[in-house]
């Protein structure tokens, strides 16, 4: 936005810093494209899974979308990037490969009083290569890469919920 010259009127002044808050409002208030709900359950040899991330990849490109499971393992997607940020804001219609991933790091246990640094040192190091290694899978790692896992979704106009958004996963 051009800034008023010093020699312009306060009323025009006032008009372009109104019409300037004005513009940059619009932009804000973009609802995106339409999104549908989308809620589904994830079970691992027919037990809820809690706390694994749910991913949607669209099939022909466009606006992936996520969501992480409750204790009863439902999930309710969101689509990244149109401004449905809600839980259970929804996803686009359209086809998706599905990954959904579970995994733990090491615990490197509490960490001590600062005022010990000996001791805070040790467990320092401990949680770096606690970070470092790689992680215990919860869910089998294949179903965490869209393109190894072998699950897919449509996604359609309304309510998408039922056996179609059921993933039943197998630890072998």
């Amino acid at each position: 936005m051009t800034q008023p010259s010093p020699g312009m009127s306060a009323d025009l002044k006032t008009i372009i810093v109104l019409l300037g808050f004005g513009l940059a409002a619009m932009g804000g208030c973009s609802r995106g494209p339409a999104v549908q709900y989308v809620e589904g359950v994830v079970t691992l040899d027919g037990k809820p899974v809690e706390a694994a991330i749910v991913s949607f990849k669209p099939e022909a490109g466009g606006l992936a979308a996520a969501g992480t499971t409750d204790a009863a393992g439902v999930y309710k997607l969101n689509a990244i990037g149109t401004g449905a940020a809600k839980a259970g804001g929804g996803t686009v219609p359209g086809d998706y490969l599905v990954a959904i991933r579970k995994w733990e790091y090491p615990d490197p246990g509490p960490a001590p009083d600062p005022a010990d640094a000996k001791a805070y040192a040790e467990w320092q190091d401990r949680s770096l290569k606690a970070s470092r290694r790689e992680p215990t899978y919860i869910t089998p790692k294949a179903y965490g890469d869209a393109t190894t896992s072998g699950l897919r979704a449509t996604v359609k106009q309304g309510r998408n919920t039922g056996e179609a958004f059921r993933f039943d996963l197998k630890s072998k």
